[in-house]
């Protein structure tokens, strides 16, 4: 088995985007010494069907990110911020437990400790990056990624999206659906009929929109096909056998930056199996350790704990729920909400690629109303 991955294919995928020239925006962090720090939150290790459901909950959403800096940062006391926060004398090291106990991204809100975590985060030298990564968008997909049709790539993320709002509200039977099916290993004898099903459930919408019109008709290509490029040959039941993608992701991506990353014994032998490179030189560019030795690796913890936090939230929150949160939230949970939306502002007007998602537009969109209403807080 060949063990060599060359990172660059993460950049030249990203250059290779007729829509969007990200050249300047990648040259910004070659031309300076940039540090990006991790840790993750929501970590399954694996998604795979299970008997009536996925093995984890589907709506929480895998983050991995943290903060990074640009040359040698000034403003980014550590030690005062766990001054501020008086943390337990029993904490050998600031964790996000420490900021919040809060069961959900509105309680979070609530916390004193979260507030002042933000506060000094958006007045530190210091920039938020993650990865997010929908779940459930990333399992349902390769059913559309797995058709060979050309004509519709203009429309692919409208598509897709309404793919993926089909799963949503129809979840249980979409779930059976896969289940019946093999899924992601469907036999070339069941392509017509799984596609056909998912048509089924198009069929039972009373006023299709012109973007389920469109998956209508990428449907029907589908069933014709006696091949799935990417749900055939699969580990059995198998949707994610691990994150290690998304780890490798951004070391390519920021070719010339440093990744310091928390320990992660299970990623980190996942690294061990392979020889990475960057074009021609072994990467070099990452290394692994505890995060009891590394402040900034703690700080990561807070703000991707949060992260978690929120992208859950979205996903459970109807178009309806989304206008009325503003008016249900108290005075200290709508400040707090600015603060966190301040904080990724921050961070884009940085580059956008910081903040990379795999998501459906109906999740992005969802948080871009939250965040463009956040901003607007007086």
């Amino acid at each position: 088995m060949d063990n060599r991955i060359d990172l660059n294919m993460f950049r030249q995928i990203m250059l290779s985007d007729e829509f969007e020239d990200i050249s300047r925006d990648l040259n910004k962090f070659d031309n300076h010494d940039c540090h990006f720090y991790y840790d993750e939150s929501n970590n399954i290790r694996k998604l795979w069907l299970d008997e009536d459901d996925f093995n984890a909950p589907i709506d929480s959403d895998f983050v991995l990110g943290g903060v990074m800096c640009i040359e040698q940062p000034q403003n980014t006391n550590v030690d005062e911020l766990k001054s501020q926060l008086r943390l337990p004398k029993s904490a050998n090291e600031l964790k996000f437990k420490h900021i919040s106990k809060g069961k959900d991204f509105l309680g979070c809100l609530s916390e004193p400790k979260v507030k002042l975590f933000l506060q000094w985060l958006y007045q530190s030298d210091l920039y938020v990056h993650y990865s997010n990564i929908n779940n459930l968008y990333f399992a349902v997909v390769d059913i559309i990624d797995s058709i060979d049709e050309s004509a519709f790539v203009p429309f692919i993320f409208q598509i897709k999206n309404e793919l993926y709002k089909i799963a949503v509200s129809n979840y249980h039977d979409f779930y059976q659906l896969l289940k019946r099916h093999n899924y992601p290993n469907i036999v070339s004898g069941s392509i017509a009929s799984f596609y056909e099903h998912i048509i089924g459930f198009i069929d039972n919408i009373d006023d299709p929109t012109f973007e389920m019109e469109l998956l209508r008709q990428y449907l029907k290509q589908g069933r014709k096909q006696h091949k799935l490029i990417f749900l055939q040959d699969n580990l059995e039941k198998t949707i994610l056998d691990n994150y290690f993608p998304f780890y490798l992701r951004p070391i390519g991506v920021f070719c010339k930056a440093r990744h310091t990353f928390d320990n992660e014994y299970f990623i980190e032998n996942q690294f061990k199996k392979y020889e990475l490179f960057i074009g021609n030189s072994k990467a070099d560019n990452y290394s692994f350790v505890d995060s009891k030795d590394n402040p900034l690796i703690q700080v990561s913890d807070c703000i991707v704990g949060l992260l978690g936090k929120y992208y859950t939230y979205i996903n459970r929150l109807s178009r309806q729920e989304e206008y009325e949160m503003f008016n249900a939230i108290t005075t200290t949970q709508r400040s707090t909400l600015k603060l966190f939306a301040q904080v990724i502002k921050k961070s884009e007007d940085i580059s956008k690629l910081l903040l990379h998602s795999s998501e459906s537009l109906y999740e992005h969109e969802v948080g871009a109303f939250i965040f463009n209403r956040a901003l607007e807080i007086v």
